[in-house]
């Protein structure tokens, strides 16, 4: 059987716009309509109902030495099954398994990678309300953490295997030094200031294919007011119970009020590459 390459990953460090774009290319599916609890995408790379469902084995028995060999054989099985490209989530930091020494994903599947990235100023409050945390755990436990994980191991029975993330910039650069397949990085930033242009840019670099009004509707459909609403109203089964809420506020420069100059200072001194590269350096 000839190996299908259909993957589309989407991937980001938390809380930069990833379950945004989800809902974006669900309401292109639907005619513009669009159910936060019903996303037409095939979840997150690392949840393991689907390595249960797909491969009918207990993933609380794979012996940790195995889990990335059993989650590629798992998306391998997905990606032969479906007749077009599909979307996944993914958070882990892109690296070789410490076990077989091989990449996380499943290379000969994946066509291509969108990347999201956003200010890691603005993702440590994001993140801080996501995780329940006060900012300070937030930027010594993550942001500018290289051994930074979430959902360890402890946590396995709730969903998901642990994912190995890193730092924002150990995260972004990882991502970058793919070779194997393309990977487009779209900023979180110019998705909410010029959202057109930029959902259009990123369909084209996929092959994705949607005409303007198709794209206006899907803009429309996923506003952050829309989907907080939805949130408010139905609940979102993504919400961790540590959270609030899912849908917080979704602004650019919220740091600026939020932040202290030490804060500032400790985020930009463990990351700056990748803000100097991505423009988040001066402002």
């Amino acid at each position: 059987m000839e190996t299908k390459k259909n993957i589309i990953w989407l991937a980001s460090y938390p809380k930069s716009g990833n379950t945004w774009f989800r809902g974006f290319i669900t309401a292109l599916k639907n005619n513009g309509e669009v159910n936060i609890n019903e996303l037409a995408t095939h979840s997150i790379f690392s949840n393991k109902f689907l390595v249960e469902n797909n491969l009918d084995i207990d993933a609380d028995d794979i012996p940790v030495s195995q889990i990335d060999l059993f989650k590629r054989i798992s998306f391998d099985y997905i990606s032969q099954k479906s007749e077009e490209n599909i979307f996944v989530k993914i958070h882990d930091k892109y690296t070789m398994s410490k076990f077989d020494h091989l990449p996380i994903v499943p290379e000969q599947n994946s066509l291509a990678a969108i990347y999201f990235v956003r200010n890691p100023l603005d993702v440590t409050i994001s993140m801080a309300n996501h995780n329940g945390q006060s900012i300070d755990q937030v930027i010594d436990k993550v942001i500018t953490n290289p051994h930074a994980q979430i959902a360890k191991n402890k946590e396995r029975s709730k969903g998901q295997f642990v994912q190995f993330i890193g730092s924002w910039n150990d995260h972004v650069m990882s991502w970058k030094k793919v070779t194997e397949f393309p990977v487009y990085f779209v900023r979180f930033e110019d998705l909410k200031c010029n959202p057109l242009d930029t959902f259009t840019t990123v369909l084209k670099q996929i092959e994705y294919d949607a005409n303007e009004a198709e794209i206006k509707a899907a803009i429309e459909a996923t506003r952050f007011e829309k989907l907080k609403k939805q949130e408010l109203e139905y609940g979102f089964v993504e919400k961790p119970i540590s959270s609030k809420r899912f849908f917080n506020k979704g602004e650019i420069g919220q740091w600026r009020e939020q932040l202290s100059k030490e804060q500032i200072h400790k985020i930009k001194q463990f990351n700056e590459p990748m803000m100097r590269e991505f423009g988040y350096w001066e402002n």
